[in-house]
Order: C-alpha cells, then sequence, then structure tokens
C-alpha cells in the first residue's frame, strides 16, 4: 500500500474553501432520491404492463431483470445531479404528484442508462463485479446475450419516457440521451482503439482528456444539466454553452477519481468493481500520469509489464506506481481541476442559467462524491 490509504487521504484533504462537505438534501430531493429503490420497480412494473405488443411473460421478466439488476441498490447520482440543478432553476416549486411522478421517472430512466453502459463495459472490460456482484454477463450463462440485453434496455428506456411525457418532452429528453449514446460510444471507441495499440507515447493527458469528456464528462455532468435545463423549459444555446463550458473538467475528475479507484481494487483495497485497468493496459488517469512523472528506467519497467495479465507483470506495475506516489499526483490533480472549475465559475454573468451560484453548490455536491472512496460514486 501506499504511505497512507486512499479513504483516509480523501478524509482528511485540506480544501481551500471548506473542510469535508456534508451533503445537504431538500424535502424533495429527499423523497426522490431517499425512495430511489421503492419507485424503480413501480415505474419498470407500469410499463411493462403497458406494452401490450410484447406479450411473453419470460421476455418482460427479463427487460425487468436486466432493467433492475445494475440500477436498484446504488447511488442515483446523476439524478441526484439533475434534481439539483432542476430545484436551483425554479426556485418557486410547487411540489405535486404529477411533478414527483415525472421526476422519479426520469431519475429511473436516466440511471437505468447507466445500467445500459455498465453491460457494454463489464463485457469489453472483462469485468467479473460491480457493484459487490457479479457483472450482468456472469449471470444465469448470460454471456455475450448481454450485448444484446443493453439493447432491449436501450429501446425500453425510450418506451418509458414515450408513455410518461407528452411528445415534446419526449423528444427533448431522447435528445439528451441519444447524445449521451453517440458521445458516449464514440469515447468507448477511443478508448479501446488507444488501448489496444499498446503506443505507450499516445497515453497522454491530452488523449486521456479527450476520451474522458466523450465518455464520461457527456454522461455523468453534462446530461444531468441538460436534462434539468429540459425540465424547466429553459434549453436554448445561451444554457448549453454554459453546461458544456463548465462540466468538462468536472467530468474528467470523476472519472478520474474513478480511475484511481480501479487501482486500488486491483490491490485489493476497496469494493465494488473489479480493477482491471493494468491488466487490460487502459490509457486510465493512472497510467498517464504516472508516464508523465516517471524516468527513463522507469518507463521501461512500464512497457515491459502495462497491459498484461501474468499477476507478476502486474504486481511491478503496482510497485511502480507506489514509487511514483500515485496518491499524491491524484490529490494535486484533483485540486488543479476545482481550480480550473472554479475560475470558470467567475466569468458568467449575474443572469446564467445554470448560475453560478449553483455551480458552486454543484461542486460542494460532487467534492461530496469524490473525497471519500466509502461512496465509491455509485454503491451506497
Amino acid at each position: 500500500m501506499l504511505r497512507r490509504s486512499l479513504y483516509s487521504c480523501m478524509c482528511t484533504r485540506n480544501y481551500a474553501n471548506q473542510a469535508t462537505f456534508q451533503k445537504k438534501q431538500s424535502p424533495l430531493m429527499k423523497r426522490i432520491v431517499n425512495e430511489f429503490d421503492n419507485y424503480v420497480p413501480k415505474v419498470v412494473d407500469e410499463s411493462l404492463a403497458k406494452m401490450t405488443y410484447v406479450n411473453m411473460s419470460e421476455m418482460k421478466d427479463r427487460i425487468k431483470k436486466a432493467s433492475e439488476y445494475y440500477t436498484i441498490g446504488r447511488n442515483p447520482v446523476q439524478g441526484e445531479f439533475m434534481l439539483s440543478a432542476y430545484e436551483s432553476m425554479n426556485k418557486d416549486l410547487k411540489i405535486t404528484d404529477e411533478l414527483v411522478h415525472q421526476l422519479q421517472v426520469v431519475v429511473t430512466t436516466v440511471e437505468m442508462l447507466q445500467s445500459y453502459f455498465y453491460f457494454w463495459d463489464d463485457l469489453e472490460d472483462e469485468s467479473e463485479t460491480r457493484l459487490n456482484k457479479p457483472c450482468w454477463h456472469l449471470v444465469d450463462n448470460i454471456g455475450m446475450m448481454a450485448f444484446n440485453d443493453a439493447c432491449i434496455l436501450r429501446s425500453f428506456i425510450d418506451e418509458v419516457l414515450r408513455q410518461n411525457f407528452n411528445l415534446e418532452m419526449r423528444d427533448k429528453i431522447m435528445n439528451v440521451y441519444h447524445q449521451v449514446y453517440f458521445n458516449s460510444s464514440m469515447g468507448q471507441h477511443f478508448d479501446a482503439e488507444v488501448s489496444r495499440s499498446k503506443n505507450y507515447d499516445n497515453y497522454t493527458m491530452e488523449t486521456y482528456d479527450m476520451i474522458c469528456v466523450l465518455k464520461s464528462s457527456a454522461y455523468a455532468i453534462k446530461s444531468p444539466l441538460l436534462l434539468a435545463l429540459v425540465l424547466s423549459n429553459k434549453l436554448n444555446k445561451e444554457s448549453i454553452d454554459i453546461v458544456e463550458n463548465l462540466s468538462a473538467d468536472i467530468g474528467i475528475l470523476i472519472q478520474c477519481h474513478n480511475d484511481v479507484i480501479d487501482y486500488y481494487n486491483t490491490k485489493g483495497n476497496v469494493t465494488g468493481k473489479s480493477g482491471s485497468d493494468i491488466q487490460l493496459g487502459k490509457c486510465s488517469w493512472v497510467a498517464a500520469a504516472v508516464l508523465r512523472n516517471c524516468n527513463a528506467a522507469q518507463r521501461r519497467i512500464f512497457n515491459e509489464n502495462y497491459g498484461n495479465t501474468d499477476p507478476e507483470k502486474v504486481n511491478r506495475i503496482l510497485q511502480l506506481y507506489e514509487e511514483i506516489n500515485v496518491e499524491k499526483l491524484y490529490k494535486q490533480e484533483e485540486q488543479r481541476r476545482f481550480d480550473v472549475f472554479n475560475k470558470k465559475i467567475t466569468t458568467l454573468p449575474k443572469n446564467a442559467t445554470p448560475s453560478a451560484e449553483f455551480f458552486k453548490s454543484f461542486y460542494n455536491l460532487v467534492q461530496y462524491y469524490t473525497q471519500d472512496v466509502s461512496s465509491f460514486m455509485y454503491d451506497k
């Protein structure tokens, strides 16, 4: 292990503006976020019941199981981000049963969209565990049919939206999702191609940022904010430009955080998804940071051992990461990303939507999910 565990490091960091952030939730936020596991099955069941063109109970059971497998039992982080933005744009909000239902549907579908990506990601990474249970493709001999299940889940998300929103609102929400599908798929392509090339000269921060903007930022940060704008009827060129400008650094930071967690999972120190970036030769933030900070001898060690499943070679890479002090590099990178984000906030006009005040609170909410590995982003 490093001199201190990542858990200890993240819990004791001293930020410029505050110590450890304590998350605060409004009554509406508590109702939507805290009851997530209870209403997701209801949204799924009601939508399946209305799908009269699907008559086979076996197929409906499979859709239900696939929809809920990764979705239930984790923190609905993207849903919480969306709700936080939505409330900031609607100060005098009248809470009705219809509003609560629509918010529940959007939170359900945005988290099902995350499950859709988990299906693909776990298959391509040959992962074994996710959220402390076997990956979907390893359940009940599902295997490669997980690809088809992912396609069904994507279509089912559209069906849930179709049943619960009018045509105009549904199309706007689906347009956000379709952008996420497209951008994330391109990001997945570049992620796989760079890793497959094993040309470690290309494992730069510029390459890493490009992949993250497509694969991570678009989903983790940009899409929740765009959804809030859609639901608030405030989606326009100006608001989209603001979200585009302020999403990248925070989204990249979240992925940096997950890459560091993957490293610690490889060492068996954190529960959740089993670590595999080293074995697969991924252009992770850890790999890019180490290559940027290593000497010639250390680079030879990296070249000779990275991207290999041999336990001895994996351990040699882990030793190299310790030597270069990944923990220290991560803390520096984290602070730099937050500093860039805060600087952008100061340039926003007073009437900006989303507002500078919202982004300041959003900054704190993101910190809550990256300050401590016990939160582990998507795992309760």
